[in-house]
């Protein structure tokens, strides 16, 4: 039985596509043809799509996060995609990428979205052998993918738009855990081989603040245009986006935030 992957053109997808692109045992399913793709839009029915039954199915398919994407609600069609999935495609082990976003405030957009598709998967438990829910926190990877997180976002304002100085809606104390995207991938990869059913958040306790972050960047900055980046913020209010919590299932990131950072920085100038 073939493994079947929705969404493979995003930082996970594509990180687990280069991770198994020797092997023939998965099928993605994309909107751009290629080999290894089942070209197919998430967006229609399921009804006449060509795999009806598979062992593994990793669902990382989600709206990019993109301010349009917020201001236009898109978020909910990641709940109709996995509705359609789990209506219509017989899983043995389901893989679902929900987000450490259901963790912020309840009106969040994609936090509310992410629990739905989590309950949903938990009320159709019964339809697989196996369920795995992976909560990752601020993952990173090789280049600057098309979103507006805070590392990619400072990397365009200072390597793209090459400014002096900018005014951030947060807070230069806030603080983040980053872990490499790669490392992730090989750890659910891991898990997915196992008869185990499970909620799991993954990130890293090492901390960095958004200040250290910009001196970070201003040092690659200065060597490659003899600029600074001279930062003023919004916010007073201190944010903190870490994995923390010893209570739940967790699996933490072995490395230093800075230096997940610092090889995104060298992969992308």
């Amino acid at each position: 039985m073939k493994n079947l992957v929705f969404g493979s053109t995003g930082l996970i997808g594509k990180a687990f596509y280069k991770l198994n692109d020797k092997g023939n045992s998965f099928l993605y399913s994309s909107t751009k043809h290629n080999k290894k793709n089942i070209c197919w839009n998430l967006n229609k029915d399921l009804k006449h799509f060509p795999i009806k039954k598979v062992k593994n199915c990793f669902f990382f398919a989600s709206p990019r996060m993109l301010n349009k994407n917020f201001n236009n609600d898109k978020f909910k069609n990641e709940y109709y995609w996995l509705k359609n999935v789990i209506k219509n495609i017989e899983i043995e082990n389901f893989i679902y990428i929900s987000s450490s976003s259901i963790y912020y405030k309840k009106d969040h957009q994609i936090g509310k979205v992410k629990k739905l598709c989590e309950t949903l998967i938990l009320k159709n438990k019964k339809l697989f052998k196996n369920y795995q829910i992976w909560r990752p926190f601020n993952l990173v990877g090789d280049n600057p993918e098309y979103s507006d997180h805070f590392h990619v976002i400072l990397f365009n304002i200072i390597f793209k738009k090459k400014v002096n100085t900018y005014k951030f809606h947060g807070n230069g104390l806030d603080v983040r855990g980053y872990s490499d995207v790669n490392d992730f991938v090989k750890k659910l990869l891991f898990f997915s081989k196992r008869k185990l059913s499970f909620i799991m958040d993954y990130g890293n306790k090492n901390q960095i603040t958004i200040n250290d972050m910009i001196i970070l960047y201003n040092k690659y900055y200065y060597k490659k245009y003899k600029k600074k980046l001279n930062p003023s913020f919004l916010s007073d209010k201190k944010n903190i986006n870490i994995i923390s919590s010893i209570k739940k299932k967790c699996i933490y990131y072995n490395g230093k935030s800075e230096n997940v950072i610092n090889n995104f920085l060298k992969n992308s100038i």
